[in-house]
Formats: C-alpha cells, structure tokens, sequence
C-alpha cells in the first residue's frame, strides 16, 4: 500500500520567510526529522500554503540534501511540491536549474493533487517519458514500445533506459510484476493513491 502524508513548511519552520542559506542549514534538521518521521515509500506532498517567501539559497539548504538523500538511495520518500507562491517557484527554479536537479509541482484541488509537472531540466525525452507514464498510469518498457507512435523507433531497452532514469530521479514509482518491472506515477497512478 503506498502512502500519501501532507507535511507544511510552514508549521515545521514557523516561519513564513524562509531565506538564506544559514536559515536553511537550521531548519534541515526540522524538515529531515518530519520527512523520516513518514512511513518508507510515501509520496510526500510538501505544502507550502503560508510561507510569503522561500529563497534559492534556502531551497539549495533545506531542501535540496533531501532530494539528493532520495535519489542516492538513501532514503525511501517520494516528493511534491504544492502551494507555492510565484516569488518562491521562481527561486526554486533557478536552483533547480542551477543545481541541476528536479522536483515536481502539483496544484491542490479540493482533496487531491492535479497537472503534476516537472521543475528543473528534464531533456525531451525523458519529459516524453514521464508524460507517457502520467498518460498511461501504469506501464512496462514493453508497453510503452506496442503504445508508441508509429514514426518513433524507440526499442524496449530504450523505454527501458528511460523509464529507469525517472525511477532514479524519482519521478516515477517501480514495482517488480512477475518477471517485468512496472512504472507509474508517484501520485493518482496506484489505486490506493487516488
């Protein structure tokens, strides 16, 4: 069963002005202690309704070792990103770009997460990637080689490669089903994340 826990910058840092690097390197410890308090495999939705401001440099202190924890294995969460102001996604932007990272932001609606996208440099075909896996919701490399567009000449190690480079990135969720690996999306794809 995957799990979906909401946590609120706001709340874990008591702050609505989140700047600096300095100020990131003190609350590291208040978001690290919140996201490993959360069960092993969760989506963790980040809210950040309430906070005016988050810098760049903040983000790269914060947060960013997190992000870098889940992709080096280290730590089994998934993320999104929601509530944020434009003046804060402009700066996570810049070091999402900068840092050469990714994350992903979602739009709150009523009690779910829709238009899921990517923040940070994602080259076209793993962005191609990644939508057809939010199209499908569920798909194997073989899958996605039968769904393909007759003009594309992608093989089934390609799909693979593709799908197996989001996984890392942690964009997409795998399971093993029989002998095929399975991707979807980390949030709404699964029948118990919807």
């Amino acid at each position: 069963m995957t799990n979906t826990v909401r946590l609120n910058a706001l709340k874990i840092t008591g702050s609505k002005y989140l700047v600096g690097k300095i100020g990131g390197q003190r609350d590291l410890p208040k978001f690290m202690a919140a996201v490993t308090a959360t069960p092993d495999d969760s989506t963790v939705i980040l809210d950040w309704s309430g906070v005016a401001h988050a810098s760049a440099s903040y983000f790269g202190s914060a947060i960013l070792p997190i992000l870098r924890m889940t992709t080096n294995g280290d730590l089994d969460r998934y993320f999104i990103f929601t509530n944020v102001n434009q003046n804060s996604l402009d700066e996570l932007k810049l070091v999402a770009d900068h840092l050469n990272f990714v994350v992903l932001l979602g739009d709150v609606n009523r009690n779910s997460i829709e238009n899921i996208r990517v923040i940070g440099k994602l080259e076209s075909p793993y962005s191609e990637t990644f939508e057809a896996i939010s199209n499908a919701q569920t798909a194997s490399a073989a899958t996605l080689h039968k769904m393909q567009n007759k003009n594309m000449k992608i093989g089934k190690t390609g799909w693979a490669n593709r799908l197996a480079y989001l996984s890392e990135l942690r964009l997409v969720r795998k399971q093993k089903v029989g002998r095929e690996l399975v991707f979807q999306p980390i949030y709404g794809g699964d029948q118990n994340g919807r």
